[in-house]
This record gives C-alpha cells, structure tokens and sequence, in this order.
C-alpha cells in the first residue's frame, strides 16, 4: 500500500527517474546485444515517477509527484515519451497538500487513466482518479460505497475504453480496518465491485488489507495482488462475473526459518494461461532471511518457478513484465546493494541478466505488446534497442 507515510520515507531516496527502454529479438539477444542511450527525463531533480505504460517504444506515459516548497506540497505529475522527448504534461492536484499518482494505464493516444490518492490538511484522504483525453488531464469520480472511507488507489489497468480497472485498500467501518478496494469503469462511471476480504493460509483466516499489483488480459480475466500476506501469496481473479481468491502455493521454512510472509510485488501476463507473480519470501526474526518469489499461473494452477542460481540472485523482486511465453523479465537490487538486478524468462528457465551502470535503483518494469520494454527508477535514464 502507498498511503501517506509511506510515500514520505521515500522523499530522500527518490528524486529523480530513469528510464531504461528495450526492444528483445530473442532471448539470448536481449541479455548479450542490447545496447542503451540516455534519455533523461524532465526537472528530474524536482519529482519522483511512480509508474510507467508503455504503448509502444514511441508512446509511453509515466505519472508520479512532483515535490513543491521544499517538499512541504506534494502534487501530481505526469510525462509523456513520444520515441524523441519527454514531456511534462499539467495534472490536477485537487488538495494543493498531497495529491499523488501511483498507476497508469495507457489505453490510446487519446485515452489514458492515472490513479492515486489525495491527503487533505486534516489528514483525510481519499481515491484520486485522473483521465487523459488527447488533450488534458481532469479528475474524475470514483466509486463510493456506504462504509468505505480512507480510500488509496494503488494501481490500474485496462483492456478497452470501457474496461477499466484500480485497485488498492479503504477502511471500512463494517469490519473496522483496511481492506483491498477495487473500482471499476465501464466507459461512463466508476463503481466498487465487491471482493473477497479474507482467504486463508495455514488454515488461518486473514484478512486483505490492500492490493497492490494488477493485470487484465480481458474484461473476463483480471488479477489483483497484495503484498501484505502470510505464508501464502494473496491473489484474486475476475472471471467477467465476480473476483474470488485463488489459492498459491504454501510457505512454511526459510534456510530452516519459519515463513513470516510472502508478498507479490507485481504481476505481468501475455494470456488466460501465462500470468507471473513475483515479490519477496521473507522469514522471522531480526535478521529474517529473504528470498525472491517466482510463480505462474499456466490457466489451471499457481506454481513455484526455481530462482537464478548464484550470488548475483536477487533477494526479492520488485516487478515482472512479460513480452511473450518464452520472454519474461523481473527486476530486483542486487544482495546487499541498491543496484538494479535483471532476471530473463527463456521459456524453460530463469536467468541473471547484467544491467548498464546505473547510479540508482530501479523499481518498475512494463511492457508493450511483443515489443518494447521499459524499466523505471531514478537518478538516470536510459534508451535501448536492437539493431
């Protein structure tokens, strides 16, 4: 979840964005033959870029914060990659005291969705709806149920103008905590499709209390995910009638640790039959072990995928996108460091891929059909293709 005191801890760490662009031949050529040019983004000094949707290598949207009177205001940003430049585009930022972006769907040239939240001076705050419409940005409104309050949108996607969807967390009053949200447009209006708000792991009832990751394949087949879990990964469908939750694989034992949780981190899919989820499994105890997470969905079940073997492996992972069943990528920190680490997805195995020198993490990876990928942080940024 993103809510206000999360996004602050972050200020020092991310001023800045990078963007590293490409475009895979084969798999064997997108680790040894792709070459990268800077594309620095714009005020990069000022802001911090939350998500990336590509359409293509020529068409991208990235939304975030912009950070205003020393950091005392923070409001909504948005860039746009037309192939050549980044363009810094004018977002509304209704609270003018924190207004924030943390998702972006890129539907066409004339349609686009950003999500986030808004954090008035009381310290209230609610679920923060953008659309692009070829020419600005406006705020629209989101859906409301009687007993949600505290709403914070984490995430969107979509598969057409009418199919729209935003996840994250509300409190709701009925059962007097936080609970996964998920709001959906069907072309004219916003609405809260109800969700499962528990599932169960080890044979103990939890409850969700945010979503985080998300991917739609269709109007029938839609993933959400959290990383707030147990022993289990927490993952619901949409089938074109209701969300329900799909069991995971279950944890018990780190390196001889008991599992405290596992959370997904992202989610990325190139059909009903190719979903990855991938995050962190992390342990008990002050120094708990970490391991990185690695599943797919193959249209009939969640299973565990072997990590990359060696010391270069990453401990967890921040994002996953995948250009087709034999081409995947994740992204993580290299042990012990805050540089990026990539892993590639061949279609039988996973493995470690070397990154251009970076003097900054990166967070996010996105993809555009079969072609274009596009990986987001920040202090740099970069362009590649394959020629």
């Amino acid at each position: 979840m993103r809510r206000p005191g999360a996004l602050a801890a972050t200020v020092a760490g991310f001023s800045a964005a990078a963007v590293l662009v490409m475009s895979p031949m084969t798999a064997q050529a997108a680790g040894a033959d792709t070459t990268f040019t800077p594309i620095p983004p714009v005020n990069s000094g000022t802001m911090q870029l939350m998500s990336i949707s590509p359409k293509s290598a020529s068409d991208a949207w990235a939304v975030g914060v912009d950070y205003l009177n020393a950091n005392t205001v923070i409001a909504t940003r948005a860039e746009h990659w037309n192939g050549t430049a980044w363009k810094v585009t004018p977002t509304p930022s209704p609270t003018g005291n924190v207004d924030i972006l943390n998702g972006v769907a890129n539907i066409s040239p004339s349609d686009a969705w950003a999500a986030g939240y808004s954090q008035n001076t009381a310290g209230t705050y609610s679920a923060l709806l953008e659309q692009w419409n070829g020419t600005r940005w406006a705020t629209a409104p989101g859906g409301k149920a009687a007993a949600s309050s505290q709403e914070t949108l984490n995430v969107v996607a979509a598969t057409s103008p009418n199919d729209v969807w935003a996840a994250g967390e509300h409190f709701d009053s009925s059962v007097g905590g936080f609970v996964g949200l998920i709001e959906h447009f069907d072309g004219t209006a916003w609405s809260i499709v109800p969700n499962p708000d528990s599932y169960t792991s080890n044979g103990i009832q939890h409850s969700v209390p945010s979503w985080n990751a998300i991917v739609a394949n269709s109007a029938s087949d839609v993933w959400v995910a959290s990383n707030s879990g147990s022993q289990t990964a927490v993952v619901e469908h949409w089938d074109g009638t209701a969300w329900s939750v799909i069991p995971t694989p279950q944890f018990t034992v780190l390196n001889g640790v008991s599992v405290n949780e596992v959370a997904v981190d992202g989610l990325a899919a190139t059909s009903a039959n190719d979903v990855w989820a991938v995050g962190t499994i992390t342990g008990f105890g002050r120094h708990a072990p970490r391991e990185q997470l690695l599943e797919h969905w193959n249209g009939t079940a969640w299973s565990v995928v072997s990590s990359p073997s060696g010391t270069a492996t990453p401990q967890g992972l921040s994002s996953v996108a995948a250009l087709s069943p034999t081409d995947a990528w994740a992204l993580g920190f290299q042990p012990g460091t805050a540089n990026p680490a990539l892993q590639h997805w061949d279609g039988t195995a996973w493995s470690n891929v070397a990154v251009p020198s970076l003097s900054g993490a990166l967070t996010e990876l996105a993809a555009a059909p079969t072609s274009t990928l596009i990986a987001l942080g920040n202090t740099q940024a970069f362009l590649s293709t394959n020629g």
